[in-house]
C-alpha cells in the first residue's frame, strides 16, 4: 500500500506578491512626497502673489495720500509737509521732465508748455504705480488704471477749465520712511486767462497716456478725444466752444456723451463741444411773437400751405400732414410749447433752387413718434438745410419709431448738463436729451447735450452739403450773450526728498 503524506500547499507566486506590496507601497509614498512638494510649491507661489499684490496695495495707498500732500504743498510756499511713505524695499525712481502738456487755443497768443514728472514704483511683477501732474496710475502691461484723478476740473456751465499742473523735483530716488514734501516755486499764465468763443486743445505727452484717456473719458465723454498716438505715447483732448461755423461739419455735436447701439448704421463723426445755448433768444422771441405775431393755432391740414413768414403758436400739434412752401421765402415759426408730429408728415415743398427754409424755434420738446418731418420728396435727395428746429437747453427730443424719415438739423444744446429724465421717451431713453428709438432713417445733425441710438434699425448719416452752413443763432433783432472759457492753469513745482 502506498501512503501519501501531505506536507502543505505553497503557490508559486508568493514571493511576487510580497514584492508586489512593497513596490505599491514605495508608490504610494512616492506620489504623496511628490504631492507634498507639488503643494509647496503652489503654496510658496501664491503666498509670493498675496505678498506681492499686499505690497502693491500698500504702495498705491501711500501714493494717494502722496498726491494729496503735494497738492496741498503746492499752494502753500511757507510750509513743509512730512508723511511716511511706503515705496516697497526697491523704494520709488524719480523721473524729472518725463512728459509734457501742452494747451492751446486759437485766442492764445502762444501755446502753454509744461513739462511733467513723476515718481514710480515698479514692483517684481512688473506692476508700476506712478505719481504724475496729481493724479496716481497703476499700470499692468498695457492696462493703465486711474487710481486718483488729476486736480482737473471743467465745467461748461460756468465755462472755466482749471488746470493745476503738479511736477516733481528734488531728489532722484525716494526709500521708503520719512519724506519731506515742500513747494519750490510756481509758474502763472496771466497773459492766458480767457478764450473768447473758442475751444482749447490739450497734447500730453507721458507713458501713462492710457490712464490720461481713461480719465478725459469718464469725465468729458469719449468723444472730446482727438487723437491717441500709441508709438509716440501721445494723448489729444479738445474742451469748451466749437467754432460756430463747425456747428453742422459733423453729424452728431454733444457736450455730455452718446449711447450707440453697436449695430446702428451710423455715419458721420460723433464729436464733443459746446455752442451757445438758445434759451435767452427764443425767450425773447416768444415775449415779442406772442402779441404781435400770426398765431396759427392748432394746425389741422385744412389751414392750407404755411408760406413765407413768421408764425407764433402756443404748441404746433399736427393733425394731419403739413405743406410748408419755402418757394418765396423763408417759414419762421416760434413755438411756445411742444413741436408733435403726431404720425403725420411735416415737409418742406418748392425748396429747390432757393437758400430758403423753415425754421422752428421752440420752448418745449421735440416729439416725432412716426410720422415723416422731411423736405420734398421725402426719401429722396436730401436737402437738410431746408428744415431746421432750435430749441432751448432743456428741449427733450425723440424720434421713431415706425418707419419715421427726419430730414433737417437739430440745435439745442444744453451747457449746464441734460440729467433729468426723457419724458417724451421715458420707456426708451433714461437721461439723454435725444432718443432716436427704431426704425428711422435720419439725414441731417444734431447738436445737443447728449444722444442716445437705440437700435440696429436705425440709420443716421450726416448731410455733406451742411459742412459750410452756419446755424441762424441770432434771427434778426435778437442777440446772444457772450460765451467765454476761463483758462486757470498753474504750474506748480514740488520737491520730494527723504528725511
Amino acid at each position: 500500500m502506498t501512503l501519501w503524506r501531505h506536507t502543505g500547499w505553497r503557490p508559486a507566486t508568493s514571493g511576487r506578491r510580497g514584492q508586489t506590496a512593497m513596490l505599491g507601497l514605495v508608490l504610494l509614498l512616492g506620489i504623496v512626497a511628490v504631492s507634498s512638494v507639488g503643494i509647496l510649491v503652489v503654496a510658496s507661489e501664491t503666498t509670493t502673489e498675496l505678498q506681492q499684490q499686499s505690497e502693491t496695495d500698500r504702495i498705491e495707498g501711500a501714493f494717494v495720500e502722496l498726491s494729496q500732500q503735494m497738492a496741498e504743498a503746492s499752494t502753500k510756499s511757507d510750509v513743509s509737509k512730512a508723511m511716511d511713505l511706503a515705496a516697497g524695499e526697491r523704494g520709488a525712481v524719480v523721473k524729472k521732465d518725463s512728459g509734457w502738456i501742452k494747451i492751446e487755443s486759437a485766442e492764445l497768443e502762444e501755446p502753454l508748455n509744461l513739462s511733467i514728472g513723476t515718481i514710480e514704483y515698479v514692483g517684481d511683477d512688473g506692476t508700476r504705480i506712478a505719481y504724475q501732474a496729481g493724479g496716481v496710475w497703476r499700470e499692468t502691461g498695457n492696462e493703465t488704471r486711474t487710481v486718483a484723478a488729476p486736480p482737473i476740473h471743467y465745467s461748461s456751465q460756468s465755462e472755466t477749465f482749471t488746470f493745476p499742473v503738479v511736477t516733481v523735483s528734488g531728489a532722484e530716488s525716494l526709500g521708503s520712511g520719512d519724506v519731506t514734501i515742500s513747494h519750490n516755486r510756481t509758474g502763472t499764465f496771466t497773459n492766458a486767462t480767457v478764450v473768447q468763443d473758442d475751444s482749447i486743445e490739450i497734447a500730453i505727452k507721458s507713458e501713462y497716456y492710457r490712464g490720461w484717456q481713461q480719465y478725459f473719458e469718464r469725465q468729458t465723454g469719449e468723444s472730446s478725444i482727438r487723437s491717441v498716438d500709441h508709438d509716440r505715447q501721445l494723448l489729444t483732448v479738445r474742451l469748451g466752444h466749437l467754432d460756430i461755423e463747425e456747428a453742422f461739419e459733423n453729424g452728431i455735436v454733444i457736450s455730455e456723451g452718446a449711447d450707440i447701439h453697436h449695430n446702428a448704421n451710423v455715419e458721420g463723426e460723433v464729436v464733443s463741444g459746446t455752442l451757445p445755448q438758445l434759451d435767452r433768444v427764443i425767450d425773447d422771441m416768444v415775449e415779442n411773437f406772442n402779441t404781435s405775431a400770426y398765431d396759427v393755432g392748432t394746425l389741422d391740414g385744412t389751414d392750407g400751405t404755411l408760406t413765407n413768414g413768421t408764425y407764433f403758436t402756443d404748441g404746433l400739434e399736427l393733425q394731419a400732414s403739413l405743406p410748408v412752401d419755402v418757394g418765396d421765402g423763408n417759414v419762421t415759426v416760434v413755438v411756445d410749447g411742444d413741436v408733435n408730429v403726431n404720425g403725420h408728415q411735416l415737409h418742406v415743398v418748392n425748396a429747390d433752387g432757393t437758400d430758403h427754409a423753415m425754421k422752428v424755434y421752440a420752448t418745449g420738446d421735440l416729439i416725432v413718434d412716426g410720422g415723416n418731418v422731411c423736405v420734398d420728396p421725402c426719401g429722396g435727395a436730401v436737402d437738410a438745410e431746408r428744415l431746421q428746429v432750435y430749441g432751448t437747453s432743456t428741449m427733450q427730443v425723440t424720434i421713431g419709431p415706425g418707419g419715421t424719415i427726419f430730414e433737417g438739423i437739430i440745435y439745442a444744446p444744453s451747457d449746464d448738463g441734460f440729467d433729468t429724465q426723457n419724458e417724451v421717451a421715458p420707456n426708451h431713453c433714461a437721461d439723454e436729451q435725444v432718443c432716436i428709438i427704431s426704425n428711422v432713417r435720419f439725414d441731417g445733425a444734431v447738436v445737443a447735450s447728449s444722444v442716445n441710438v437705440q437700435s440696429s434699425s436705425v440709420s443716421f448719416a450726416h448731410d455733406p452739403n451742411l459742412v459750410n452752413v452756419r446755424p441762424d443763432l441770432e434771427p434778426e433783432g435778437y442777440t446772444l450773450p457772450p460765451q467765454l472759457t476761463y483758462l486757470n492753469v498753474a504750474h506748480h513745482e514740488v520737491n520730494v526728498e527723504n528725511v
